[in-house]
């Protein structure tokens, strides 16, 4: 219940109390004083009340305990109905316009997440903008409408730069040209299009541009870690192995002038026998951690180094046996260093039956923008927002960059809208716990007609709940129908939504 309309009942009960009080304190001023009770001088309390303490004090005490006692009295009635209001009405209760208002959510779109509007799309109602949470969760089942309800809508008004996770294109066809109307950069990635051209990314170019070996042997680690998983927990060892084997490769990848993915799957896969090839790598390496890792291959015995390969390309690493994903990473025709200083509006376009084959250079893709970002917090020539759209969340693997950023990297300009199409979907990825953690750092959770039962529970949850009165009237039966009658009545709880 609001606290204004609380104080407001409680004033209002109080002065009538007060009002009945000075009503039976005059009355009684008038017997005592043998004045004609019929005819009532409602002024005759306000008149003596200043000389009675002087004049007549005992019935000044009778006329203060008359009127304090009323008002008392009616303190407590007010107390009393209000504990018996908050019992049956509860505080869980749908946003009013003007709470709204005072929340944040009427600011001018462009400058958050546009999450509707509270009228007909022509009318002149205020939109519903989250500027005040960076982050936004968003449950919507296939043909639910967050293409054009939610996707469209914030990549036509959302003023910074932008890049979206873009299943099947359609959000490339119809915002791009409107993007780069409004002056942004326009990139599509589209490394699987056959038929036609895409730009290039390189997320091997961050760390290939560092001096320092050492860092760029500790990045390479992380990198791996971001997108080459495994299902089977059990194999976590293996592919740390495999991993080690990454990293080495991708020294050698940097000394050779070829910072490439491509080029870290080439010089893995190659060669007949492996303990000779990596032997043969050792010696060609001039890092030292490196050349560490190669000979410490070399020494393996073959089981146990055809066990490591075999994890390390089906964690991920096998996506680069294909010519035309290797081309599309070769080299970078965009930067994400640059996109907090000019508006850029980037699509990673990947047809849907494609996302699975594609969710290691997908997470590597994002996970990499996040890094970037948080490198360093934006400075004075950095004025430009950057927002995040990752559609089908649930099918991109474990992010575990994501679950971690959500709650900092506001800071570093970032919003982030993570589109999913169950609760379930993410429970069975990063477990309850991380899914709530996404959940409470989102701040704004927007579901799109739910189908899914745990998720229908979850919304109903997160919703709250209300009390409602409930009345039942009962007859008994063969009884005069005027008799035998009783009517009861009780509160219970009962989900809002």
């Amino acid at each position: 219940m609001d606290r204004g309309k609380i104080i407001g009942g409680v004033l209002s009960l109080v002065l009538v109390g007060l009002a009945m009080g000075y009503v039976v304190a005059t009355g009684f001023l008038m017997f005592r004083y043998g004045l004609s009770p019929t005819r009532f001088d409602v002024t005759l309390l306000a008149r003596e009340y200043p000389g009675l303490s002087q004049s007549a004090l005992k019935e000044f005490l009778w006329v203060n305990l008359i009127v304090g006692g009323f008002g008392l009295a009616a303190l407590m009635l007010s107390v009393t109905l209000l504990g018996e209001a908050l019992t049956r009405f509860g505080t869980t209760h749908w946003q009013t316009k003007g709470e709204m208002k005072r929340n944040g959510f009427f600011a001018k779109p462009g400058g958050g997440f546009l999450l509707g509007k509270l009228g007909p799309p022509k009318s002149k109602r205020p939109f519903l903008v989250s500027k005040t949470f960076p982050h936004a969760l968003i449950v919507a089942p296939t043909g639910r409408g967050k293409g054009v309800g939610f996707v469209i809508p914030n990549l036509l008004t959302y003023k910074g730069s932008a890049v979206v996770l873009d299943v099947k294109g359609e959000n490339f066809r119809e915002t791009s040209r409107f993007r780069a109307s409004m002056g942004d950069k326009v990139f599509r990635f589209a490394p699987t299009d056959w038929d036609r051209p895409t730009h290039r990314y390189n997320p091997l170019a961050r760390i290939a541009a560092m001096t320092n070996p050492d860092r760029q042997q500790m990045e390479l680690k992380l990198t791996a870690k971001l997108f080459l998983q495994t299902d089977n927990e059990k194999l976590s060892g293996l592919l740390a192995g495999g991993i080690d084997l990454f990293v080495a490769a991708g020294l050698l990848a940097f000394e050779r002038g070829v910072p490439t993915i491509g080029e870290i799957y080439r010089i893995t896969a190659s060669g007949g026998d492996k303990q000779k090839e990596y032997l043969k790598r050792s010696q060609e390496v001039k890092n030292t951690s490196a050349k560490l890792i190669f000979e410490r291959m070399a020494s393996t015995n073959n089981d146990t180094l055809t066990s490591y390969l075999s994890l390390l390309m089906t964690s991920g690493l096998d996506t680069w046996d294909n010519r035309a994903i290797d081309a599309a990473t070769a080299t970078s025709d965009f930067s994400f260093r640059d996109i907090r200083r000019r508006p850029h509006a980037i699509y990673l376009v990947v047809e849907s039956e494609m996302i699975r084959p594609l969710a290691p250079l997908i997470r590597l893709f994002f996970s990499d923008l996040i890094a970037s970002l948080q490198a360093q917090e934006p400075g004075d020539d950095e004025p430009w927002p950057v927002m995040i759209m990752l559609d089908e969340f649930d099918r991109l693997g474990k992010m575990p960059i994501v679950a971690e950023s959500i709650k900092t990297l506001r800071s570093f300009g970032g919003n982030l809208a993570i589109v999913t199409q169950t609760i379930p979907a993410l429970d069975e990825i990063y477990g309850e716990n991380t899914r709530r953690s996404l959940q409470g750092g989102a701040g704004v959770k927007l579901y799109l007609t739910p189908s899914e039962q745990k998720t229908i529970e979850e919304l109903s949850q997160a919703v709250g709940k209300t009390t409602k009165r409930v009345v039942t009237r009962s007859r008994a039966v063969g009884r005069n129908p005027f008799e035998g009658r009783s009517v009861s009545e009780r509160t219970e709880d009962t989900p809002l939504l």
